[in-house]
Parts: structure tokens; sequence; C-alpha cells
């Protein structure tokens, strides 16, 4: 049995806070064609598993991206070297690699309604 989270509305896989904390890391830009998300409704903006779930990947935060809806659906569950080119799959690399304790916070602060620090 697994435990229910307010923090996690019924039907999402992943947290607000940890949702947040990656597009945050990402800067809220498709990893994959580099759209910019700042303005997207939430059916537009989605977390994709770089190594997919049906493959073994985790909902942890170095297995999750930024993408659009388009790029997410087109992707699928292709392993991302069928996917996307050399320089792509460096800058999602770079991305992952990433710590996102500090965006975390940040996203924490955001959802409480607060004003974030500066220079995060």
């Amino acid at each position: 049995m697994t435990r229910k989270s307010a923090d996690r509305p019924k039907g999402q896989w992943v947290r607000n806070t940890l949702r947040l904390a990656i597009y945050l890391r990402d800067g809220f830009r498709c990893v994959y064609c580099g759209r910019d998300l700042h303005g997207a409704g939430p059916q537009d903006a989605t977390l994709d598993h770089v190594v997919a779930w049906a493959r073994g990947g985790s909902n942890e935060p170095g297995n999750l991206v930024t993408a659009c809806r388009a790029c997410n659906c087109s992707r699928q569950a292709r392993r991302l070297a069928q996917y996307a080119d050399a320089h792509t799959r460096l800058t999602v690399r770079r991305q992952t690699r990433r710590s996102i304790a500090r965006y975390r916070v940040q996203a924490k602060a955001i959802i409480r309604g607060e004003s974030p620090e500066r220079g995060l």
C-alpha cells in the first residue's frame, strides 16, 4: 500500500515540489527543443524520464527532465540515443547531474506563497 500525500494530487506520480524544482533546474525550457515553457499551460509543460519507466527508469530527479508535451509525446519510450542528437544528449546529462537541493528550497517557498530567495 502506498502512502498518499497532500502535496501530490490524485493521479500525479511526482510531488508538486519536485516537479517545480525540476522545472526550475531546467530553466522552464524543454531540454529537447529548447522551447520556453514559462507561459505554457500545465498540460504543455511535462516531465520526461531520461531512462523510460518501462525500461527500468526511476522517478528520481537525476532521471527526470523538463519537456514540452510535443517532445515528450514524440519521444515515447525510445532510448535517448534514438531520439536526441549528441548536443541534446549532452545537455540532458548536464541538467540531470545538477544538484536539485537549492531548487527544492525555492519550489517549496513558491508553493507556500513566499517570495523565493534571490540568487538561486
